[in-house]
């Protein structure tokens, strides 16, 4: 097969994202990245960032959507927040962010945010779904991940756990849904039941006395607490098992790919430990042997 001819206006983007070419597989590679089509809903502390990345990276087409307003406290974690943007839309502030890195960059914005009304057209035609809508609107993600699995998209999620991460991946042919594991909050949508969901397996320094310590400064002061530092490594790592899941790394071929649910990624770097862990038949996440 004949190489691509490289046209006057790829020059510009070859050389923007040239030290990712031998990582994306050569030129042909790198160029193949900017047709990928990727939906980011929720731009906080992990979506904006991870919007960013896929722009740095050379994707072409972002479709982003979030109707939240930034805030000082968002400071400490997201890329996109500072005191000149605080009162901004966080939709406005990506925009603003990504066209800076390419203004050529296709996006497609929804200020309204993800509902039931509009979740179909925002996965539509798209390869991958991040899905980092605030983890109390549990009835947006779910419009969201019904959607997505309807149109055989893939779905991928990381949120701050203790000092680490959890990562998610959805897949459309499991048989375990997205109502399988999130069901219970929308039954009932209590602190304890979100902990029990999205916070297990624990790390043993969340638990007893700091649990409880954790459960009060949501309690008191409103907000999930977050180490702004461990964003990052939700972030980088959910780009790259994206990435790698898509065969578009070079070396991939062999390599595992992201376990779906019920089974998901655990990282936490304090105790120096990548695991994977399950969800049991009982509801309950435990770490795989």
């Amino acid at each position: 097969m004949a190489a691509k001819k490289i046209l006057p206006s790829d020059e510009q983007y070859l050389e923007r994202t040239k030290r990712n070419q031998f990582w994306m597989k050569g030129t042909e590679g790198q160029l193949a990245l900017r047709n990928l089509k990727v939906g980011v809903a929720g731009l906080g502390g992990m979506g904006s960032n991870i919007a960013e990345i896929f722009a740095r990276l050379g994707v072409g087409h972002l479709r982003l959507a979030d109707p939240d307003v930034i805030e000082v406290s968002n400071i400490n974690r997201q890329v996109i927040a500072n005191m000149r943007t605080v009162g901004m839309t966080k939709l406005e502030a990506s925009c603003s962010e990504l066209l800076n890195i390419d203004s050529t960059l296709d996006l497609k914005k929804f200020p309204e945010g993800i509902s039931e009304e509009n979740a179909e057209d925002f996965v539509k035609g798209l390869d991958v779904v991040i899905n980092e809508i605030d983890v109390l609107h549990v009835d947006k993600q779910m419009a969201l991940l019904n959607a997505a699995r309807k149109h055989n998209i893939p779905v991928y999620t990381t949120l701050v756990v203790g000092v680490g991460i959890h990562l998610y991946k959805y897949s459309p042919t499991s048989s375990f849904t997205a109502y399988d594991f999130l069901g219970g909050i929308l039954r009932d949508s209590s602190l304890d039941m979100l902990l029990e969901t999205l916070g297990q397996p624990l790390p043993a320094y969340m638990q007893d006395e700091n649990l409880q310590a954790f459960k009060d400064e949501i309690t008191n002061r409103g907000g999930i607490p977050i180490f702004g530092a461990s964003t990052y490594l939700g972030q980088s790592m959910l780009v790259i098992r994206v990435l790698s899941d898509l065969g578009r790394l070079r070396g991939v071929k062999g390599l595992p790919e992201t376990p779906s649910l019920p089974e998901f990624l655990v990282l936490d770097p304090l105790t120096l430990e990548l695991k994977t862990a399950l969800i049991g038949a009982d509801g309950k996440a435990r770490f795989k042997n």
